[in-house]
């Protein structure tokens, strides 16, 4: 594991220079909400404003970053300078391969069978009003919240805005979506109007999803856009409607896929450099809390499937997770800016870790419902311990769930009928997860089945006290006229003067 960077925060490498990166029923939860309103008034009362921006890059690799990537593949100038400037985590893993549930339990800080945000095809049910959000907790304790989303999975249908005071959300469905740029240009909009108040942004960025059709600027020489129908006809989709292909496309065929993809991801990287020199110009960058990660990653025929949504293989649930803390304050207004923090930690964490750390960076207490624990004592190196990890949920064939430790991950195929499939790998030796151990190594298979079934038997017991929501048909269609009807009573858009 890479050594704690000893310099004081002060001396350590600067922010991005990013300026010129580019031109241009009833309420859930009120019992738990008041209670942590009433909690508050007890709370330590922090020595600087609380802000912070969490941005969720949809279907970012971790490869498709130059911090992530082997030495000399770097084209991602702005996201890599954010990580040298905080805390890069190597081994940070997301509840689920697809969009809805894992950035439900980002944003609740607990596992999909407990917030109920779930579902098949364009078939889902929304975040269960039993399970408060991080955002009405956030705004029941004064800070103002804004979202900027653009999936059709991230739709108000779904309680996705819940707790946003704006909520700005526009259903992107593949190639028709609302780019980087003008997403960062609409968070600013929110951040400049709070710049002298408590805030939470959360910024969720679309590009590198399907289709693979970067801007003008960032085209791949000679290739033209890439979308799923160009994808099938190369390599056809299973009968079942997962993503597992019958064969693969060539070399050739990949690499092109593959640049396009990248491209994309260079795209954001340079929105997200306009977003961190917007924050200097506004004289708050070092007094803000930045964190970027990603909801899931794309698979590209590393376990014969493509795309996401269909398996919880590494490429899919181990997410980049960079973290970088306000220079002037630390828990309960405590200094941040003169601790050292490791540059980089490899002991496992999850991405519904990233909600208990804005809260203690906020000195706000974290309500019993976050299943995570706050990063910050990884940050500073004062534990190294690994965190058990859970995944769950596919939104296309079978379903699967997947337990990993701090050296195994075990992967449970579900069938009616039949024995479970089983699939064990030592991430340790084996990270892109390349040789199956089920058979060869049985003592490793007997422990994992057990802490599957402990941990199975937990979850179970805790999602028994939520109740799932109705489910909604979420096609473009019906995403439009539902988004349109509450626009209309004011309860999505944009904040006024």
């Amino acid at each position: 594991m890479p050594a704690a960077d000893p310099r004081p925060r002060e001396q350590r490498p600067a922010r991005p220079p990013a300026a010129d990166a580019l031109a241009s029923g009833p309420l859930p939860c009120v019992a738990l909400v008041l209670l942590l309103a009433a909690a508050l008034a007890c709370a330590p009362t922090p020595t600087a404003r609380r802000q912070a921006v969490l941005v969720v890059v949809d279907t970012l690799r971790r490869d498709a970053l130059g911090c992530y990537a082997p030495a000399g593949k770097s084209r991602t100038p702005h996201i890599d300078a954010l990580a040298a400037a905080g805390t890069r985590f190597d081994q940070a893993i997301s509840t689920s391969g697809w969009t809805l549930p894992s950035v439900a339990s980002l944003l609740t800080g607990t596992w999909p069978s407990v917030h109920k945000a779930l579902g098949k095809h364009t078939r889902l049910t929304p975040i269960s009003d039993d399970v408060p959000t991080a955002a009405e907790l956030l705004s029941a304790a004064g800070v103002a919240t804004g979202a900027v989303a653009n999936a059709a999975f991230l739709s108000p249908m779904l309680g996705l805005q819940r707790g946003f005071e704006v909520f700005d959300h526009s259903p992107a469905f593949n190639r028709n979506l609302r780019r980087a740029v003008p997403s960062v240009d609409a968070g600013l909009e929110f951040v400049s109007r709070h710049a002298d108040d408590d805030f939470f942004l959360v910024l969720h960025l679309f590009d590198p999803h399907l289709d693979y059709d970067p801007p003008p600027g960032f085209e791949v020489e000679g290739q033209e856009r890439m979308g799923f129908a160009d994808v099938q006809a190369l390599c056809p989709q299973s009968e079942d409607g997962a993503r597992v292909v019958r064969g693969a496309p060539s070399d050739a065929d990949r690499a092109r896929i593959r640049a396009l993809y990248d491209a994309e991801v260079t795209y954001v990287d340079a929105a997200v450099g306009r977003l961190l020199a917007a924050l200097e110009e506004l004289g708050i960058r070092d007094q803000t809390l930045v964190v970027l990660t990603a909801d899931h990653g794309e698979e590209f025929w590393e376990h014969g499937g493509f795309e996401h949504g269909h398996a919880l293989y590494e490429e899919l649930v181990r997410v980049p997770l960079i973290v970088d803390p306000p220079a002037g304050a630390g828990p309960s207004g405590g200094a941040m800016g003169s601790a050292s923090l490791e540059s980089a930690v490899d002991a496992q964490v999850r991405v519904l870790d990233v909600m208990p750390t804005v809260f203690e960076l906020f000195g706000l207490p974290a309500p019993e419902s976050f299943v995570g624990a706050s990063l910050l004592p990884l940050m500073r190196g004062t534990t190294r311990s690994s965190r058990l990890a859970w995944s769950e949920s596919t939104l296309y064939g079978g379903e699967q769930r997947a337990l990993r430790d701090e050296r195994y991950t075990y992967v449970v195929r579900p069938r009616p009928r039949l024995a479970a499939i089983e699939e064990l790998y030592d991430w340790r030796t084996d990270p892109l997860e390349t040789r199956n151990l089920a058979s060869s190594n049985p003592d490793a298979l007997a422990r994992m089945r057990r802490s599957f079934a402990r941990f199975s038997a937990e979850l179970e017991e805790r999602a028994a006290s939520t109740r799932p929501g109705e489910a909604r048909d979420v096609t473009p269609e019906s995403a439009a006229a539902f988004e349109a009807s509450i626009e209309s009573l004011g309860y999505i858009g944009r904040d006024e003067e």
